[in-house]
């Protein structure tokens, strides 16, 4: 349980209904947030956890606008947001459709930037804080991500210049840089189950700790992060990822 006093502090999560964006609902509730979830699928948004559920597609401009503002009416403030929402298309670049380049920054940059816009009324008057949701692929990419890479890329150059913008404000923005973790994003790009599981797999005997990431691993720093433990902590990149970042893959 968080230090600090949050019974009456509310956090929006973009990409809530699964995976990492889950779990760091879970997080955050547990330490005492009303927590709303944000999602393109209604039906994953169900939660006999409690949580708020807003159907959203935040490469939509004006869906990010209306559903912040129902959040806002629905819940009176604005303490957290979690800018977790990502798509991948797995391909390269000369073989990647054009309306796949452009689906990928619009969800995971222009996405993350608009959400951030329409929020920041809210969070200064809170006093904030922003957890982006960037990937080990930003600095160390693999073949078949080039436009993946470069959104994260871009999302981490976000988070540092903001966070300079927001800091005289009293607002904090912290990005957490995760290797591969279980969730349902490579599912949405097409991948079959036997592929998925395989890749798990490989990946997991190659990282240090000798398996891949689970959501709660990411959640748990989430929570520290917006927690008053953290108050003198902002433009952060941290990575979550069995040391791939800093030392790489297993040697032998």
């Amino acid at each position: 349980m968080n230090t600090d006093s949050s019974a009456s502090r509310v956090a929006l999560v973009t990409g809530g209904g699964t995976g990492i964006g889950r779990a760091i609902a879970t997080a955050l509730q547990r330490d005492g947030f009303t927590v709303a979830i944000l999602g393109r699928r209604p039906e994953r948004l169900e939660s006999p956890e409690g949580f708020r559920g807003y159907p959203c597609d935040i490469a939509d401009p004006r869906a990010i606008e209306a559903t912040v503002a129902k959040v806002l009416s629905d819940l009176g403030r604005l303490d957290v947001l979690v800018n977790n929402a990502a798509v991948i298309k797995n391909a390269n670049l000369e073989d990647m459709p054009e309306e796949a380049v452009a689906y990928q920054v619009g969800v995971n940059v222009l996405g993350t930037i608009n959400m951030t816009r329409a929020c920041l009324p809210a969070l200064k008057a809170a006093k904030g804080s922003i957890v982006n949701i960037s990937s080990t692929l930003a600095k160390l990419p693999i073949l078949g991500a080039s436009v993946y890479s470069a959104t994260k890329g871009a999302l981490e150059s976000f988070n540092r210049a903001i966070a300079l913008e927001l800091g005289p404000s009293g607002v904090r923005v912290n990005c957490i840089a995760p290797a591969l973790v279980r969730s349902e994003i490579y599912y949405a790009d097409g991948m079959d189950e036997a592929g998925y599981e395989q890749m798990m797999a490989d990946f997991g005997s190659r990282y240090l700790l000798g398996r891949v990431g689970e959501p709660e691993d990411v959640a748990e720093l989430a929570a520290y992060l917006v927690s008053d433990r953290a108050a003198w902590m902002t433009g952060a990149v941290i990575p979550v990822d069995s040391g791939y970042r800093s030392v790489g893959f297993k040697q032998g």
